[in-house]
């Protein structure tokens, strides 16, 4: 069931959003007001698709609202339900393209158009085409069918029953039985031409010939595998001399190397034997020195530490001198900066000033008092004609007039001393806020000298400290120069005392490494001396090597050419058995193909019985469904009956005009009236979603009152309140009958839209 549907910037609709029930739903409006466009965004929404765009009547761009502003994008939101699961499509289409998404029960499932529309016509078990046909009558379209031309007309209802798959088996069927037909009398004909007979003699003689030279060739290999088993002995043992023999020169190279590092070594010896070095004395010396090493280090360490105090200290004076002299510096600017101003006579001055600035805005205030008084006075005056607005006697208008001249000129004369007092109190401010701003920072200087007490007596103690701790720091500092110059004369006696106790090391070593050289020597001589190889016995051997693999080479070249011979006529045996096997294979294949072609006419015969079978059982089922709406559809009783007529090349949508007797069957395209031929056409529509597609169960009709009288139209309207729905699961309809309103149980949405000013669809349910 199609649950909701949700439009945005589709064609008239800004924001629509439509909950269906099972059953009728009907959109009822004017012409424009968007009724059909929300049935088309059901079928974009479901297939990415609808006749309209299908047919190229309108374009992609088109569906996105342009009037009254032109929008960038439209998006479709669609819910239904299959079985006990509910699925969300949301399509979105763009100028930068288009995007589409599915959900199942709140869950991703699928992108991508193509994929989301394959899905969905997966889940519902119907393709778009089929849609289009079956359960989705375009406005003004429900004769459709009747419309086509007859074979037209037979090649689409075949192909929404699946009947037309049939119809190409039979016709791929029989284009199948003529090749097979053509190919076997072409086999034929080729095999005639073919003497199979001296094929198979000169197949035994090649036979023959290739076994005489295959044997031929073995002997060859046989006596070359024994004389190349000779020739790798004697390699072998080739190879063994070379390597004594390299050996032995090895090891007369390393007996001239072992005796040149003895002579070499000896004469070291002797060179550290004439230094005349005493071991013992020599370890006393460098014990001294090493304890020397230690004590003078511990005491330059020493030096250096005291040396980094008095540094640090000298540093921390030095600083605390250029901070204070700067500090010094700072005061006398102070002292230069309030010199000649006393700090008690401008606080007078500033009391003084606040008095007269307080006299002058009293005055100021009561010059203004007075105005307004004066003001509302000559206000009252005015007002009054002829009596005093004081003590209401009567005057006259010279009077009224004096009175006025003289206020006026009283308060003339109070503005212009209020603007002096005015301007005299702003400049006293002025003064007043000078005054301040001097006292503050005399005040500030004051309260900062306080913190430089005592600052020369602090500056000159620093100064004697500081050329105290420099004296110090000169004096430290020649120690630490002294001592390290001692430390490096020690350093580099006793690096001198241990050079010469290496080398008395050195010389115990060079006597162990002459012993060991000496026993390597004499064990180096014994091996040169037990190696008997020599130069002429390892030539023989080599002319020996060199006689037999001429030999071989010879054995080889000729096995090589008779197995090229042989290898000549395995490929003649081998094109000769090819064409035998052809031969053979070519009479199986004629032989098979044979029963191919009676086992196709007999698969043949059976798709056509199985055709008519299928044809008659669904137009018995369309028959059957429209039958029973009949009498609940056509409200007349001229036509007792209606059928869809199959033919060989045809489908006549046919009613029966005896109501007694005998059946008498009519074309309804024909004789039948408008209104006539689109009951009938409804009834077919109903029974062919009902048998093309039992698991969906929709119904989609555009308009279906056309050329429908009030008769016709009442008996609609029962039909889709009453009838209709115990056998179509969901229905709607678009229309601008506002008779259609009344169909029992049925949820009715009525579409409203202001084409002058080119606003948005807007849909109530009602």
């Amino acid at each position: 069931m199609i649950d909701s549907l949700e439009i945005t910037n589709w064609k008239t609709h800004k924001k629509t959003r439509l909950a269906f029930k099972k059953g009728t739903n009907v959109f009822i409006g004017v012409m424009g007001a968007g009724k059909s466009s929300a049935v088309d965004a059901i079928s974009f929404g479901l297939f990415g698709a609808f006749p309209a765009l299908t047919s190229k009547r309108v374009t992609v761009g088109e569906l996105i609202t342009s009037r009254p502003a032109h929008e960038t994008e439209a998006e479709i939101k669609l819910g239904f339900t299959v079985g006990d699961d509910s699925y969300t499509v949301i399509r979105k289409i763009g100028e930068k393209g288009n995007t589409a998404r599915l959900e199942k029960n709140g869950q991703h499932l699928q992108t991508q158009p193509t994929k989301v529309t394959e899905e969905v016509e997966n889940l519902l078990k119907i393709d778009y085409d089929t849609f289009a046909r079956v359960v989705y009558s375009e406005q003004n379209r429900l004769d459709y069918f009747l419309e086509l031309p007859k074979g037209r007309r037979k090649q689409e209802i075949d192909h929404m029953l699946g009947l037309d798959s049939f119809a190409s088996a039979e016709e791929n069927t029989t284009t199948l039985i003529n090749s097979l037909k053509g190919t076997v009398t072409a086999e034929q004909e080729t095999l005639s031409r073919f003497d199979i007979k001296a094929l198979r003699e000169q197949l035994q003689k090649l036979n023959e010939e290739y076994m005489s030279v295959s044997t031929n060739t073995a002997k060859l290999r046989d006596e070359e595998k024994r004389f190349r088993e000779q020739l790798a002995k004697a390699r072998k043992d080739y190879e063994s001399m070379k390597k004594q023999l390299a050996a032995k020169r090895v090891l007369s190279e390393e007996l001239a190397q072992v005796g040149s590092r003895i002579e070499t070594i000896t004469r070291e010896i002797k060179k550290i034997e004439s230094m005349k070095m005493d071991e013992k004395a020599l370890a006393q010396q460098i014990a001294k020195l090493e304890r020397e090493d230690t004590t003078m280090a511990k005491e330059l360490d020493g030096l250096r530490k005291e040396e980094r105090v008095i540094s640090k200290e000298h540093s921390e004076n030095e600083a605390n001198l250029a901070l204070n002299k700067k500090r010094i510096a700072e005061r006398d600017k102070i002292l230069d900066e309030i010199k000649g101003h006393d700090e008690q006579k401008l606080k007078r001055e500033i009391d003084e000033a606040n008095a007269e600035l307080h006299d002058l805005m009293n005055e100021s205030a009561s010059k203004k008092a007075l105005i307004g008084e004066l003001e509302e006075w000559i206000h009252e005056l005015e007002k009054h004609i002829s009596k005093c607005p004081v003590c209401e006697r009567e005057m006259s208008k010279e009077m009224k007039e004096k009175l006025l001249d003289a206020k006026a000129s009283e308060k003339k004369a109070l503005v212009s001393e209020l603007k002096k007092a005015e301007s005299a109190a702003e400049a006293k401010s002025m003064v007043i806020k000078r005054l301040t701003e001097l006292h503050g920072k005399i005040t500030l200087a004051n309260s900062k000298l306080s913190s430089f007490k005592d600052i020369d007596k602090m500056t000159d103690k620093l100064l004697s400290e500081s050329k105290i701790t420099k004296s110090r720091l000169d004096e430290v500092q020649k120690a630490v120069e002294r001592t390290v110059r001692a430390h490096d004369s020690l350093k580099e006696e006793l690096s001198k005392a241990r050079s010469d106790s290496k080398t008395i090391e050195r010389k115990k070593e060079y006597e162990s490494e002459v012993k060991k050289h000496e026993t390597e020597l004499k064990s180096k001589k014994k091996e040169h001396d037990s190696i008997e190889v020599n130069e002429k016995s390892m030539y023989a051997l080599h002319e020996e090597i060199t006689g037999q693999s001429a030999a071989i080479s010879d054995m080889a070249s000729k096995a090589e050419s008779n197995d090229r011979y042989a290898q000549n006529l395995a490929l003649q045996i081998k094109e000769k058995k090819k064409q035998e096997t052809d031969f053979t294979e070519a009479e199986t294949l004629i032989s098979r193909r044979q029963n191919q072609v009676q086992n196709l006419n007999r698969f043949k015969a059976a798709l056509v019985e199985t055709e008519a079978v299928l044809r008659n059982r669904l137009v018995s089922s369309i028959n059957s469904y429209m039958q029973s709406m009949w009498p609940e559809l056509y409200p007349y009783g001229d036509y007792a009956s209606i059928r869809l007529n199959a033919t060989k090349d045809d489908y006549l949508l046919e009613v029966n005009t005896s109501t007694e007797g005998p059946e008498a069957w009519i074309q309804v395209d024909g004789i039948a009236s408008g209104g006539e031929r689109s009951i009938g056409c409804l009834a077919m529509r109903i029974a062919l979603a009902m048998v093309v597609v039992p698991n969906l169960r929709w119904l989609i009709l555009d308009e279906p009152t056309h050329n429908l009288d009030s008769t016709g139209i009442s008996k609609l309207i029962e039909v889709l309140g009453e009838e209709l729905p115990s056998v179509v699961d969901q229905i709607f309809i678009i229309t601008h009958d506002d008779n259609l309103k009344q169909i029992a149980s049925a949820k009715v949405y009525q579409f409203e839209r202001d084409k002058s000013s080119n606003s948005s669809t807007i849909v109530s349910e009602l």
